[in-house]
């Protein structure tokens, strides 16, 4: 599967999330522009906006509030792709130069503070306070696996430390991604799928992180994997979980869509 299909059941709602990304990363500040036009030549995939929208159409009840939060999350990746290469003092992003290498880490931090700043302005306009505190505790959820990661270098690493890594790291927010998607335009109206699209973006999140890793180490062997489980028994594991998570959500190219992500042909991360 292409990230062009992934895209295709939620095309127009893309169209409306790129317009809002757009907007929000705007400024009048030159070296902001600079930097944000850079990073716009190479976007990645841009999954988890993608997740967002793909849930909200799995739930039937896809509004506005959703292309507010796939910005939102698309801007806090970012900014934490970008914090993150200050404090791996990473050279490189998606295989060009990091902010940090191209300008420096001061810039590299007050513009992920910068979007940082845009996420915390589009959840005070949703007004929904379960969209708030999903993303508060995402937050605090990532930074705590980094800072895991940072206590298991150079170390043998168990399963169950690898999973807790991965699953704070980038679990957590992929999951936070698909149960924005499946809160309602109003809070009173509930999300009866929450739950399950949290479950199902955690274990997708768990085989995304996986796969990436994989690749990784075939280049890089200080990359850390698991030395007590197979990798692969770990995706088989998680993949099955995912798909268990869906099966009571309604039929629609959306859920299907959802449901192919998982297989090994399905595009890889790009972070």
């Amino acid at each position: 599967m292409t990230i062009e299909q992934i895209r295709q059941p939620v095309i127009d709602e893309y169209n409306l999330f790129l317009e809002e990304y757009r907007k929000r990363t705007h400024s009048h500040v030159q070296l902001l522009e600079e930097v944000v036009d850079y990073l716009g030549h190479f976007p990645g995939k841009q999954l988890r906006p993608l997740l967002v929208l793909l849930s909200a159409k799995a739930c039937q009840h896809f509004s506005p509030l959703h292309v507010k939060l796939a910005t939102a999350v698309e801007l806090l990746h970012n900014a934490s792709l970008m914090h993150d290469d200050v404090v791996d003092e990473s050279n490189s992003r998606r295989n060009h130069d990091s902010v940090r290498h191209r300008w420096s880490n001061q810039v590299a931090v007050l513009c992920g503070d910068y979007f940082l700043s845009q996420v915390m302005s589009i959840i005070q306009e949703v007004g929904n306070s379960k969209a708030s505190t999903l993303l508060s505790q995402t937050v605090a959820t990532m930074c705590q696996g980094e800072l895991m990661q940072l206590a298991s270098i150079h170390k043998k690493v168990k399963a169950s430390s690898y999973i807790d890594i991965i699953g704070s790291k980038t679990a957590s927010l992929l999951a936070t991604c698909c149960q924005f998607g499946a809160l309602a335009s109003s809070e009173a109206e509930g999300d009866p799928f929450g739950q399950a699209l949290y479950d199902y973006g955690y274990h997708y999140g768990i085989v995304f992180q996986i796969r990436d890793d994989i690749n990784d180490f075939n280049q890089d062997h200080d990359v850390a994997l698991p030395d007590d489980v197979s990798p692969v028994k770990l995706i088989e594991e998680h993949t099955l979980l995912a798909q268990k998570a869906l099966t009571g959500l309604p039929d629609s190219l959306a859920r299907r869509t959802l449901l192919s992500m998982l297989l090994p042909s399905a595009p890889q991360p790009v972070c």
